[in-house]
């Protein structure tokens, strides 16, 4: 008799079952389990009848009191309010864990960092950031705090410009770069703020007689006078932060660099029409001028972060800007003349010069990377390109407005400026290119293997 009673059928062996046996079912995680016998098991070699025989569907009574497997109940899930995620049951093993919300959107904000520095301190840093959010629900539409936002974003700067403990070859260029960019930056600011300040010197006698080109404009005691010759001293401002930044205190620079940026702000508000009905055909000027000191401050502020090495300089590099104004001051008085050349007058304004000193050095720098390879460095051709292209867009904005072609003088002067403006974007992209094919090969992410056994 088998257990539940059951006789056997015809041609089945009669010999009652030994041992334990394991039957499984399709999309089942446990076996069911058959009532053991009490005589010893026997090998399948002694009863070779049995096995095509006892199918689970010839034998339905043989479990008459079997309950669910565990499998058909870990099949039940709940399903969550907010995120409609499946969450599985306690009992069940083996799944992977479902990820809330507010994780999701902290791993958004992340990828802001390389994929190098994720790949090692990503689930660190998600894990740090839940654990200051105890007990939040999706139901809730939880977003990261700003604060958090913003310390992702600093710190994917600081990595990508070779600090916060990363110093991957690649980013510790890049933050070369952007340190060389500040520094040729505040140097040019410092150039052209010695030569406004020799120049208004010049304008109202303090240094030598009056001449004809430096003729005042303003009625002496007017208040217009006072603020023109305000303006006309702020460019001295800049040396300020050039002189703190080779003296190795950035923090310091950062500081006066942004109080040099204020005089400015009286340009963009004569750029709107007096009943403030709109900004006037100047504000676009206006605006693209200030790009080359935003590009020097903003390179400013990210290059010199708090991981970066503090780089202290002779304070003698201050004497350069200084005699270069002075130099540039009587090379005007000289040449200031209606017998000068038409094709002079667009190097002597302050995108000019600035384009005709960016120039001259990308050309030192091509000889170098020509004749002393040992010397080739992505830091100087990156940071030219970047310097030239907004007195690139300087140049283009003063040609917005067009130009009287009338005389030959005038379609001389356009000409020459549409040059400069072709000679920048040839030296950008030049640059650029040259540059980027000298940098140091990405970071490859790597995770550590988990170990074995």
């Amino acid at each position: 008799m088998r257990a539940g009673g059951e006789t056997p059928r015809e041609g089945e062996s009669q010999v009652p079952r030994e041992g334990e046996r394991e039957v499984r079912r399709e999309g089942e995680r446990d076996a069911l389990r058959e009532v053991p016998s009490k005589t010893p098991s026997k090998t399948p070699s002694e009863t070779p009848s049995e096995t095509p025989s006892e199918t689970p569907s010839e034998t339905p009574s043989e479990t008459p009191s079997e309950t669910p497997s565990e499998g058909d109940r870990g099949d039940e899930r709940e399903v969550s309010r907010a995120g409609d995620r499946a969450v599985p049951h306690e009992g069940e093993l083996g799944s992977a864990a479902p990820t809330s919300l507010l994780e999701d959107r902290y791993r958004r904000w992340l990828r802001l960092l390389p994929a190098s520095y994720r790949a090692e301190r990503e689930e660190e840093m998600v894990s740090v950031f839940l654990e200051g959010s105890p007990g939040v629900s999706d139901a809730d539409g939880p977003r990261p705090r700003w604060s958090e936002i913003a310390s992702v974003a600093a710190l994917a700067v600081r990595v990508r410009l070779g600090g916060a403990g990363h110093p991957a070859p690649r980013f510790l260029a890049w933050g070369e770069t952007v340190r060389l960019i500040a520094l040729l930056g505040l140097g040019l600011q410092a150039l052209l703020g010695a030569l406004a300040f020799t120049i208004t010197l010049r304008v109202y006698g303090v240094i030598g007689g009056v001449g004809p080109l430096f003729a005042q404009v303003e009625p002496p005691g007017s208040p217009e006078r006072l603020v023109a010759i305000l303006e006309s001293l702020a460019g001295a401002l800049w040396f300020a932060p050039f002189a703190a930044l080779l003296a190795g205190r950035p923090r310091a620079a950062r500081a006066l660099a942004l109080l040099a940026l204020v005089p400015e702000v009286p340009w963009l508000v004569r750029a709107f029409p007096a009943d403030l009905g709109g900004p006037s055909a100047f504000l676009g000027s206006e605006l693209v001028g200030l790009l080359p000191s935003l590009v020097t401050v903003l390179a400013l502020w990210a290059g010199f972060h708090r991981d970066a090495r503090p780089v202290r300089r002779t304070l003698w590099l201050l004497l350069p800007p200084l005699a270069a104004g002075a130099a540039l001051t009587a090379l005007y008085e000289v040449i200031a003349s209606p017998a000068t050349a038409a094709w002079i007058w667009p190097w002597m304004d302050d995108p000019g010069l600035a384009s005709a000193l960016i120039l001259g050095a990308g050309v030192a720098y091509g000889c170098v990377h020509v004749y002393a390879p040992a010397r080739r460095t992505p830091s100087w051709p990156i940071a030219l390109a970047i310097l030239a292209l907004p007195m690139l867009c300087v140049r283009l904005a003063g040609m917005e407005h067009g130009a009287d072609l009338a005389d030959e003088m005038s379609r001389t002067i356009t000409l020459v400026m549409y040059g400069q403006a072709a000679l920048l974007l040839v030296f950008v992209v030049w640059s650029a290119v040259l540059g980027v094919r000298t940098l140091p090969a990405a970071p490859v992410p790597s995770r550590e293997e988990p170990a074995e056994g």
